[in-house]
């Protein structure tokens, strides 16, 4: 049958997870701390939306839904749904998906549509480099279980494939031609620094160049801390033409940053390149171990990745239904 969490299950569900992730080593373990600030301390847990299926007083499966807001218009998520293997293809992940579904249409919601922008997205082991990770789905991971769960229970792919890439960092070096798009810039003026309030200004007028007011946002945040993380710019005579960062190595080793951009009226100057290459230098003499990120398979970026050594490891579906 069919129950909601109860704080007495935590051990259950923690052991349930934990043995069955580890066959297919894509979803990280739990432990009850990571559970409890996951789930229970983000806002957005509900508990009549974290469904158990319950056979003999055991539990055999788990799956969790969520919304961010009440507006019809915005997306349900479904988080997960996770089945015993000794228990699948019995109905019940289906079942727990229903009830899941249903659950959501009592809080208004028209539709379901996986991403990353879910509250509870979850991090992930990256193919054939364990113990390096990435810290959250960008969709539904192609050819797995609960990806075929989905397609046969109604859901069709609903936007541009997510295409992650990966590259090992730790014995990274600036390719010589990108050294040389580097030296050639520089003689016109473009040169690629730290970001130093002092010296530098544009943010804004790059950002809506660019139409992201979230790279502005990520951007102003930063500057709002005591000690802003540092940031690589492209700037000319003090005018901000390209951005990426922040820089920070997360405690896997990785090398984080929230995106990168160079001003459309000096595009085509090899500066993109350039840049990211930069970053990874950078990443690398910071600590950095890795880099992985994500963008649609359609997004020009691409280029710039694949020709900076970053290879495609794994793809990535956006599924929607409608309820």
């Amino acid at each position: 049958m069919l129950i909601i969490y109860e704080d007495k299950y935590l051990d259950e569900i923690i052991n349930l997870w934990n043995q069955n992730v580890e066959k297919d080593r894509l979803l990280k373990p739990w432990t009850k701390d990571y559970f409890k600030q996951k789930f229970l301390s983000n806002p957005h847990f509900n508990k009549e939306l974290f469904m158990m299926y319950q056979e003999n007083n055991k539990i055999i499966g788990i799956g969790h839904a969520s919304y961010k807001s009440l507006d019809s218009i915005d997306p349900g998520f479904i988080s997960f749904i996770l089945v015993d293997q000794q228990h699948q293809r019995q109905g019940i992940g289906s079942s727990i998906l229903k009830a899941l579904e249903d659950k959501l249409k009592t809080y208004g919601k028209t539709f379901v549509r996986n991403l990353f922008l879910s509250p509870f997205n979850m991090e992930w082991y990256i193919d054939d480099h364990y113990p390096h990770d990435h810290p959250g789905m960008p969709a539904v991971a192609q050819n797995t279980d609960y990806y075929f769960l989905l397609m046969n229970n109604g859901y069709n792919i609903d936007g541009q494939q997510q295409d992650v890439y990966y590259q090992d960092i730790r014995t990274y070096q600036i390719p010589d031609k990108i050294k040389k798009t580097i030296e050639e810039n520089k003689q016109i003026g473009f040169n690629i620094t730290l970001y130093d309030e002092s010296k530098h200004h544009g943010f804004k007028s790059l950002f809506e160049a660019l139409n992201n007011k979230t790279w502005l946002e990520v951007v102003e945040n930063n500057l709002s801390k005591k000690d802003p993380l540092p940031m690589l710019i492209i700037e000319k005579e003090g005018k901000i033409l390209g951005w990426t960062g922040p820089l920070i190595t997360e405690k896997s080793k990785r090398g984080y940053f929230a995106g990168i951009g160079v001003h459309p009226d000096v595009q085509g100057h090899g500066l993109g390149k350039a840049l990211f290459s930069s970053l990874i230098d950078y990443s690398r003499q910071n600590g950095a171990e890795f880099m992985s990120l994500f963008t649609g398979h359609l997004n020009p970026a691409r280029n710039i990745y694949l020709g900076a050594g970053f290879k495609i490891i794994k793809s990535f579906s956006v599924l929607r239904k409608n309820l």
